[in-house]
């Protein structure tokens, strides 16, 4: 139970796992995580450090030997109010373009997170536009980005995508893909847009990766709208 509600707090799994075997065996070391709970050693490590960087776990040096304990949850409890403090600040945004249209806003992060969301695309079986395309998916999340790719191929999915310039297009030889140039030397993120969805998506580093999804027919014609006009102003050099 305490796992669950761990993963509900947005904790990857194997972190929650993690956190809850230290809650119930105190300090201990790496090794001994990975024989009681059977997970593989390099993503016992991959959780210890989301957790370290999280606050929530302390790594202590011991003759050559690290061991790890439970910090507290605060930051936990911080984490997540700002996540409801974004949400909040996301929808009411969304709420003056659209109107009295139901929206909803979904966040992921994290090497779990990110393949759950670029799965969550696949299903949609619609075209993405891509609005600030560059190639730190393909960089971040290689075996991520591997397999989604070929899945989409294989799909048929097409993808459109927007590239700044000096930037260098996303699998620019990969079949149903299609880019032009902006003039623009860099935005903040690349937006998703495909069927009813608009993404804002964070390529940061493994453990710090985040996709906020919002769903909202009117706000994604409004989006493929602008990419359609960004599109006829762009170049293919």
């Amino acid at each position: 139970m305490f796992t669950d509600d761990l993963r509900k707090l947005g904790l990857p799994k194997n972190s929650a796992l993690v956190m809850n075997h230290l809650l119930h065996s105190g300090e201990t070391k790496a090794n001994e995580i990975v024989k009681k709970t059977g997970v593989h050693r390099h993503l016992i490590y991959e959780a210890l450090r989301d957790l370290e960087s999280r606050k929530l776990v302390k790594k202590l040096p011991r003759g050559g030997v690290a061991y790890f304990r439970l910090m507290g949850a605060s930051s936990l409890v911080r984490e997540t109010e700002q996540k409801h403090e974004t949400a909040l600040k996301i929808a009411e945004v969304v709420q003056n373009h659209v109107g009295n249209n139901e929206s909803t806003v979904e966040f992921f992060e994290g090497v779990e997170g990110i393949d759950t969301f670029m799965n969550f695309v696949l299903e949609q079986e619609k075209t993405i536009h891509l609005l600030g395309a560059n190639i730190s998916f393909q960089k971040v999340f290689p075996e991520i980005f591997g397999l989604w790719n070929d899945k989409r191929q294989k799909m048929g999915m097409h993808i459109k995508a927007l590239v700044p310039h000096g930037a260098p297009a996303e699998k620019a030889n990969a079949k149903k893909f299609t880019y032009r140039f902006i003039d623009v030397p860099v935005v903040p993120n690349v937006v998703w847009v495909f069927g009813d969805y608009v993404a804002h998506v964070h390529w940061i580093t493994r453990g710090n990766s985040e996709v906020v999804l919002i769903k909202n027919p009117t706000l994604a014609k409004q989006q493929r709208s602008f990419f359609r006009y960004m599109w006829e102003h762009a170049t293919t050099k």
